[in-house]
This record gives structure tokens, C-alpha cells and sequence, in this order.
């Protein structure tokens, strides 16, 4: 991917996105747009981390269904993240799915 993404270009941290994650890339880059910088790092690392356990499971992120969301937030509790984050999680996958291109 050839132009660089907000935050992505402001984070060294910030893996190259595939290019099969461009409708979701796209997404997010729009949705996170709209914040400042500390909140837009912190929700690209949830939407990321929502992404890698969408396509390691050979799911698109952005067409998970009811029971994808809940295997994701069990496998959250299994691992002990607080209930916060778990919210926090979930909120932003929902502005995500609001998010128009």
C-alpha cells in the first residue's frame, strides 16, 4: 500500500495493512479520523486486534456475525481483560460498522 494511513503513519509500531483488509482499512481510517491522537491509537489497536482474529479465522472483520462477537469476548474473559476493555472493544467495532466509505 503505497499511501500512508492516519494514524498508522504517525505509530512505527503499526504493521503494513494486507492488501485484502483494504475495505476495512479504509473504514477504519475514516472512523479514526474523527479523534485525536491518543484515542485513535488506542482504538486502531482494538480494531487491529479484531481484524487478526477475524482473518485467522478465515472471516472477513467487517461480516462477523452475533456468535463471532461473542467468541471474541469470551476469549477476552478467558484471558482476563477488564470488563472496560471488553466494552471499549465492542464500541468501537460498533462505530466501525457505522462508519460509511
Amino acid at each position: 500500500m503505497s499511501d500512508a494511513r492516519y494514524p498508522e503513519n504517525h505509530m512505527e509500531f503499526a504493521p503494513e495493512t494486507p492488501d485484502e483488509w483494504e475495505e476495512f482499512a479504509n473504514r477504519r481510517e475514516a472512523l479514526l479520523l474523527s479523534y485525536g491522537y491518543n484515542t485513535a491509537r488506542a482504538y486502531w489497536a482494538d480494531l487491529q486486534d479484531w481484524a487478526e482474529w477475524a482473518y485467522r479465522r478465515g472471516k472477513n472483520a467487517l461480516a462477523l456475525t452475533e456468535q463471532d462477537k461473542k467468541e471474541y469476548v469470551a476469549l477476552h474473559r478467558r484471558r482476563k481483560y477488564s470488563e472496560s476493555t471488553i466494552r471499549r472493544r465492542l464500541v468501537v467495532m460498533r462505530l466501525l460498522e457505522q462508519t460509511e466509505m
